[in-house]
């Protein structure tokens, strides 16, 4: 394939004094896309300019602009909140060399394959791995919630196919980061007398392969967030089928005929799949051929699928008002805040236990009824954002969400057409599942000024602000994370201790890891004590698979440092074997056994746990929302990699990008900053050793 034009003269220039143009990677009639090199940070980005607005009258650019800078501000806080979603870093505007005037927004560069990639087939013949139901809920579940939180933020994509999922590995396995591609992200083009006719025209650009009814055909209804749950639902067929295609043809009319066929609706059991009643009605549901009367989001979906899985503690998916209301995010264009919160009504529960329907907000057709912008007096007509896809670069239409108004939307159980039998409503859930504790969000110093080798990565103390959160109470244990590879649903963690050699000598570095080795808690008889040894992969995949996640290092600092003031996470009172799992006598003791060089202790006194201990073995620890062994027992993974402080100075030498954060301190920790909550340091993520474990955190449940 012949390499894209650079028809605007840009490859070998530099944007906005930091990015240098490498090539054309991909374009089309409305957009072209660039691979360039971030000159401060030296790495890769992906800088893509909206070419459809170039020849905008000079007289409409900044009103324009102000809707391209609102919609980016949109993508990026949507991108900020999950990794299932290609990050958005940056955006601007440029003149060309030959004077033409481009919006362009910067995202990250991504290493990896799309999905595409891994299934493929030969003459509708799947090339990959057959899947079943779950196995494709968990290798698609971060990607789909990422999707639901879009739908939530009033963002359809409408080009739902795996090509625009990127998987970010050289495996197709549950946890594995799955991004989505190529979002439709700005309402920027504004109907004027001078727009160049485009005035109540309507763009869309989809893939007929995955076509879903209304988008041949719009009698069967509006496009929206339904025909990415119609799309979806192919491509989780696809997938459970390795690869081989659900909708039959070449040609597009063939193609629309298999999407619009009544007697042949794209569900698991046309395909000889086997599922129960409960999910082929799922996915009866999501394929129907009216919009009104197929799933509403990808939450809705999701939720519905996970209950008919049986998965009675899969976290709840966000819905739009909800989400309207707790992310301080600006609501679609023609939905009010008001409007959201008088559209929030009690649903009704089904037998699987999962919401029956969940309110969206309305949507305008962009061909239809116009928005009119305050003051303006213009309204908007058309909404348009990059697309890659195969054969060049598309715009992709954002439209605002709305069922037809003459359906009215019924209720929907999720239970097979012939069951008698629904349970009636039950409580709401609570905001965070058993085991977990509620952490209401807020801004705290984050750091310390405390100037000391052991933290200086945590210099210096800087304000940051989380939102509320739920966080273990507990370390995930030996035998809860064994019970996840028993199944099947996570690699086993290892049974030797592995750290870099780095400035060891090599006889030291391995006579310590012959120490440490048998410390390790894999398939021992010390179930209850936290798991270790394992790698940073593997711990992230454990949460995933439990529909949570790492968390981050603010969050971990926020939680170990509570509201009042206190020093240490469980008060004032320096830290003594009553308050923790450190080295004590009896660590002196064990490396004196183990012939490893002596150490001054933390604490004269034996806490009795020359290893790990059992997890909550020291309630006097813990801290003021109930959280046990914050500190001490083993070090914890977080979330993040590891970078410096803004203004530290304190820290020169970035380590390797491998890095990540772990915090909290271990059993064998002798020096009294591990117990300080803004302890961080900086671990290599491919470590599997005695003193690094975890715990998981996730967002709260509506």
């Amino acid at each position: 394939m012949a390499e894209p034009n650079d028809r605007f003269a840009l490859v070998g220039t530099i944007v906005a004094d930091k990015y240098s143009i490498e090539r054309v990677v991909g374009e089309g009639g409305f957009g072209v896309v660039f691979r360039a090199m971030h000159r401060i940070w030296d790495e890769p980005v992906a800088l893509k300019c909206f070419t459809a607005l170039s020849n905008a009258p000079v007289e409409v650019r900044d009103e324009l602009l102000d809707q391209f800078v609102q919609e980016g501000k949109l993508l990026s806080k949507l991108s900020s909140r999950t990794t299932g979603i290609v990050q958005a870093r940056d955006i601007g505007t440029l003149t060309t060399p030959g004077g033409a005037w481009l919006p362009y927004m910067v995202l990250e560069w991504l290493d990896g394959q799309t999905l595409e990639a891994f299934l493929g087939h030969d003459d509708g013949v799947g090339r990959g791995k057959p899947r079943g139901v779950h196995e494709t809920f968990q290798v698609m579940d971060g990607a789909v919630r990422a999707l639901a939180l879009a739908h939530a933020l009033g963002v359809a994509h409408r080009d739902i196919k795996p090509a625009n999922f990127f998987v970010l590995g050289e495996d197709l396995v549950p946890g594995m980061v799955i991004k989505v591609l190529d979002f439709g992200i700005a309402k920027v083009m504004q109907q004027s007398q001078n727009a160049q006719n485009v005035t109540g025209t309507q763009i869309s650009s989809f893939t007929p392969n995955y076509g879903s009814p209304e988008q041949f055909d719009r009698t069967y209804g509006a496009t929206g967030p339904w025909t990415d749950v119609f799309q979806m639902a192919l491509v989780l067929l696809e997938v459970m089928r390795g690869g081989a295609p659900t909708l039959g043809g070449q040609q597009f009319m063939q193609l629309a005929f298999a999407s619009q066929n009544p007697d042949r609706r794209p569900t698991p059991r046309l395909y000889g799949l086997e599922v129960s009643d409960e999910v082929e009605a799922v996915f009866k549901k999501a394929v129907a051929l009216k919009v009104v009367d197929r799933w509403q989001s990808m939450a809705e979906f999701w939720m519905a699928l996970a209950g008919a899985l049986g998965l009675r503690d899969y976290p709840p998916l966000p819905t739009t008002d909800s989400m309207l209301l707790t992310t301080g995010l600006p609501p679609p264009t023609g939905t009010s805040t008001s409007r959201a919160v008088s559209a929030m009504v009690a649903t009704p529960v089904t037998q699987s236990g999962m919401p029956a329907s969940t309110r969206v907000p309305t949507l305008v057709n962009a061909s239809g009824p116009k928005v009119t912008r305050p003051g303006k007096g213009k309204a908007l007509a058309l909404a348009a954002g990059l697309a890659v896809v195969a054969g060049g670069v598309a715009f992709a239409v954002v439209l605002a969400m709305k069922p037809p108004a003459e359906e009215k939307k019924t209720e929907v159980v999720v239970a097979p057409p012939d069951t008698k039998e629904v349970l009636p409503p039950t409580t709401p859930p609570t905001p965070c599942p058993e085991g977990m504790a509620l952490i209401e969000g807020g801004r705290f110093f984050m750091g310390t000024d405390v100037v000391k080798p052991v933290l200086a990565a945590a210099n210096p103390a800087h304000k940051v602000e989380v939102a509320r959160f739920c966080i273990d109470l507990i370390e995930v244990t030996t035998e809860s994370y064994e019970g996840c590879s028993k199944a099947g649903d996570c690699k086993r963690a290892f049974k030797e201790s592995f750290w870099p050699q780095g400035s060891m000598k090599k006889a030291d570095w391995e006579k310590a890891r012959a120490a440490y080795s048998p410390l390790c808690n894999a398939e021992t008889d010390r179930a209850t004590h936290p798991i270790n040894c394992v790698t940073w992969a593997r711990a992230d995949e454990y949460c995933k698979v439990r529909g949570k996640r790492l968390p981050t290092e603010a969050e971990f600092e926020f939680a170990a440092r509570g509201s009042d003031g206190r020093v240490y996470p469980w008060g004032d009172a320096p830290p003594d074997e009553t308050h923790l799992n450190a080295c004590g006598g009896e660590c002196v003791e064990w490396r004196k056994t183990a012939g490893l060089p002596p150490v001054t202790p933390l604490y004269a006194a034996d806490d009795k746990f020359p290893g790990t201990a059992p997890v909550g073995s020291f309630p006097a620890g813990k801290t003021q929302a109930g959280l046990l062994d914050v500190v001490g027992n083993v070090f914890e993974w977080t979330a993040d990699a590891y970078r410096p402080y803004p203004q530290g100075g304190a820290d020169p030498a970035m380590p390797p990008d491998n890095n990540r954060v772990i915090r909290g301190g271990a059993f064998n920790s002798t020096e009294k900053e591990h117990t300080d909550p803004a302890l961080r340091l900086p671990y290599d993520a491919d470590a599997h050793t005695h003193g690094i474990g975890f715990r998981c955190a996730m967002d709260p449940r509506s």
